[in-house]
């Protein structure tokens, strides 16, 4: 959306990068909550004996 505001001439190319800044901080967000819920799925394997087959 801020890209079509730039190239219509509302916004300046700053509030592009503002929105882009805002934009990659939110999918680093997402990664580190998926990452997290991730790491404590194998803290509960762990904790509750490991539910996996050794060899």
């Amino acid at each position: 959306l801020a890209q079509l505001q730039y190239i219509n001439g509302v916004i300046n190319y700053m509030d592009v990068l503002d929105a882009q800044r805002g934009y990659f901080d939110a999918q680093i967000g997402v990664s580190n909550a998926i990452r997290d819920e991730l790491i404590a799925m194998v803290n509960v394997y762990k904790a509750l004996g490991g539910g996996w087959q050794t060899r």
